[in-house]
């Protein structure tokens, strides 16, 4: 019994072994987005001002940041246009940097609940437009977020440019050991939806803002600003490029 049960587990650790090989061997594909990240994010629209905020409050905290999420580019800036504002947050993942389930639950619903955060409403693959031009579905949540008050958030992780689905995802996974065990349900869903490749080109997209996305995503005079997002892949007729 014990000499079967030696072999069994021999078998699948070979197998878990040779599944981690191929994956690997299938990450090695030419990135689609070839821009930078920051030159994406809107520079100068009529009626809006720009400021650029950086990813961590210092270079030793932008390295850990970088550390912790292992992504190739990520910039983030504030556009204020009367008592509009909106926070625009982008982070790229070359194909071969980061497993989908890792690049995924840097989101809202982890990294925001985890830092004090409180959701208070989530939608899931939300189909929305700009002057008729149809987005990506998007996701949707709402955070009181400490010192800052309500947040309304509309988020894409894209994957080879079309977006991850989120609905067997669950507010406040962990780092570490015990979030990676708490996310295997979702490495399986993964391998479903993408096989063994799970470490395709990525894409985070995350613009919260004092009002309504529904609201934002409606007003003409939020218009040309939003469009100005296209080279981020957010819209279906403009993939990355």
């Amino acid at each position: 019994m014990r000499k079967g049960l030696l072999i069994a587990g021999s078998v699948l650790l070979a197998l878990l072994l040779a599944l981690v090989l191929a994956a690997e061997g299938f990450t090695h594909r030419p990135r689609r987005f070839t821009g930078q990240v920051a030159d994406a994010l809107p520079r100068a629209v009529a009626g809006w001002t720009r400021r650029d905020i950086p990813v961590a409050d210092s270079k030793a905290g932008n390295l850990n940041v970088q550390g912790i999420l292992n992504f190739s580019q990520a910039a983030q800036a504030i556009y204020v246009r009367g008592e509009t504002s909106i926070l625009v947050y982008a982070a790229y993942w070359e194909p071969g940097k980061a497993s989908v389930v890792d690049a995924g639950s840097h989101n809202p619903d982890s990294c925001w609940v985890n830092s004090g955060c409180v959701r208070t409403e989530r939608r899931y693959a939300v189909a929305g437009q700009v002057g008729g031009r149809a987005l990506l579905p998007y996701e949707f949540g709402q955070y009181l977020v400490p010192s800052g008050g309500r947040q309304n958030v509309a988020f894409w992780h894209l994957v080879d440019g079309q977006p991850n689905r989120y609905e067997d995802q669950a507010a406040g996974w962990r780092d570490g050991l015990v979030g990676r065990l708490e996310r295997l349900p979702l490495l399986w869903k993964d391998i479903r939806t993408y096989g063994l490749n799970q470490k395709s080109e990525q894409m985070f997209i995350r613009i919260s803002s004092n009002l309504p996305i529904d609201q934002l995503l409606a007003d003409p005079a939020n218009r040309e600003f939003l469009q100005a997002l296209q080279g981020l892949g957010i819209y279906a007729d403009q993939p990355w490029k």
